[in-house]
């Protein structure tokens, strides 16, 4: 061996180089040249979800998952039912409130700012024709309490009309409007009375300064005030419309959402019944059928509770409100109608300008073809006589539109039974009314002021003139529908309010049958 290999190198006694013994490993820590971690194997990971899956699934094909799933969505669905049912009953409440005790009463207001106005113009026409005679008819001072009495419910109809037009630029500035006008008409008035009472004019024959400024009065009155009041009136009906039918329409949709939620409800607990059926082997299970039951009665209580509060809603407003708002305004122009025959009689120069005025309100109020006033009695003689039939009413004559206007064809067609008559004492005024005009006119003609001054005054008699009896007959048939009106409301209003608390008490019962119909059964695998 050669002498310079290492076993000639080695000490004597020396054994074969072993390698260095390895250093122990830190604990906690990794081998010295030791390599990374491996993550953990995708394999690995998709395996244990796919295992958790597969569990999840299993578990999902056991009796119980499924009683569990069953009864959640009956559950779930049942809640929804309460949802959709509450929803729906709220707004049908809040429309039938607006109409009842919000927009309707205001627009009744409304429609009397008109009557009012028209009144107060009335009244102070009575006064000028008096002159210094203050005992003719009822009296100047009956008159001057009746103009006052007037311009208090004028200024009360206005508060009403500007809540309900708030927010409406048109309505506040018509409101505003007629507020200013009002105070500018009370003064010229004011000052008629005043210089008529100064020159101390006799009955029929008014101061010429005094009768100049009444007529500027008036000319504001009706140029400016009773349009505006008037056009309020409608306004004030096309919002009680609107809001009428939104609230339908939406009553309207959440009755479908009841209907499909309640028979949503009814398949969930009959096929959480049917599954317990087959898969137990019981023939009943008394809670389920309860509760199932008792679902299509609550689902068909709350609809047809729905339905009829509409229905008497709908009434309230078209038998009632609307019927009274239009008889209202025929009280009110027959009013304005009727103080054209004062200011025909006052007033010599426009004499003709307020009879033709006249002829074009009574059309307004009763309509028959007519040309002029004589041809105007005879047929409104004609309609009192033939009620209650209305002449041209059957078509027989094309070229005959019928008997139209506020007590027309309209207000025989929303009478509600048992209002036949209160109709026909209308129309018997009406028509005694319109033969007292026909003696006044006469009377002037033929140059007889004083009676046709006599017969006015006993027209406006307050106690027992012949228009006051048309007041009266009319205020009683208007009262009819405003009852009617009133009776629709409180209908609606018992229609509604057991759901307040039949509803919650009806779900809870609900849920505890349908807890009582699955307990068992869920039991049977603790």
């Amino acid at each position: 061996m050669p002498p310079d290999s290492d076993q000639a190198r080695r000490p004597p006694g020396s054994g074969p180089p072993q390698d260095p013994a390895p250093a122990p490993p830190v604990r906690g820590g990794r081998a010295a040249g030791a390599g990374p971690v491996p993550a953990p194997s995708p394999r690995r990971t998709g395996g244990y979800a796919r295992a958790r899956l597969a569990r999840t699934r299993l578990w999902l094909g056991t009796t119980p998952a499924r009683v569990w799933l069953l009864t959640v969505v009956c559950v779930v669905s049942v809640v929804g039912l309460f949802g959709s049912a509450t929803f729906t009953l709220n707004q049908a409440r809040a429309s039938l409130d607006v109409l009842g005790r919000g927009a309707g009463p205001q627009a009744m207001a409304t429609t009397d700012l008109y009557l009012s106005l028209a009144d107060m113009d009335a009244q102070m026409a009575d006064v000028l024709l008096m002159g210094t005679d203050h005992d003719l008819g009822s009296g100047r001072d009956e008159a001057m309490e009746r103009y006052e009495e007037s311009r208090g419910k004028a200024n009360a109809a206005l508060l009403q009309a500007a809540s309900l037009t708030e927010g409406e630029p048109v309505g506040e500035r018509n409101v505003q409007a007629v507020l200013d006008g009002l105070g500018v008409y009370e003064q010229l008035a004011a000052e008629a009375r005043l210089l008529n009472d100064e020159a101390q004019a006799p009955p029929g024959r008014a101061d010429t300064a005094a009768l100049e400024s009444y007529r500027e009065a008036t000319r504001l009155m009706h140029a400016e005030l009773l349009p505006k009041a008037f056009n309020l009136g409608l306004d004030s009906s096309a919002i009680v419309r609107v809001n009428h039918e939104e609230g339908r329409s939406s009553v309207a949709l959440g009755l479908a959402w009841v209907g499909a939620v309640g028979a949503v409800t009814t398949i969930a607990l009959a096929g959480l019944q049917l599954y317990l059926r087959v898969r137990f082997r019981r023939r009943f299970n008394a809670p389920l059928l309860a509760a199932t039951a008792g679902t299509v009665a609550l689902t068909v209580g709350v609809v047809l509770s729905l339905v009829s509060g509409g229905a008497h809603q709908s009434a309230a407003k078209e038998e009632g409100l609307d019927t009274a708002m239009a008889l209202s305004r025929a009280g009110a122009i027959a009013t304005d109608m009727q103080a054209d025959e004062s200011r025909y009689l006052v007033d010599p120069t426009l004499a003709d300008n307020y009879q033709q005025v006249y002829l074009e309100r009574a059309q307004q109020v009763l309509f028959r073809p007519a040309d002029n006033l004589d041809a105007y009695y005879e047929a409104i003689d004609e309609v009192a006589a033939a009620y209650p039939e209305l002449p041209g009413s059957d078509g027989a004559d094309p070229e005959d539109p019928g008997t139209l206007g506020y007590l027309g064809e309209d207000a025989q067609e929303a009478l509600l039974p048992g209002q036949e008559a209160a109709l026909a004492d209308v129309l018997a005024s009406y028509n005694d009314f319109q033969g007292e005009d026909r003696a006044l006119r006469e009377a002037a003609r033929e140059g007889d002021l004083d009676s046709a001054v006599a017969i006015r005054m006993e027209i406006a008699h307050a106690e027992n003139g012949t228009f006051r009896t048309y007041e009266v007959a009319l205020t009683e048939l208007t009262d009819l529908h405003r009852g009617a009106f009133t009776e629709g409301i409180e209908s609606g209003d018992a229609a509604l309010a057991p759901w307040g608390w039949l509803l919650p008490a009806g779900v809870l019962a609900l849920l505890a049958l349908v807890a009582l119909g699955v307990r068992p059964r869920l039991a049977e695998y603790r």
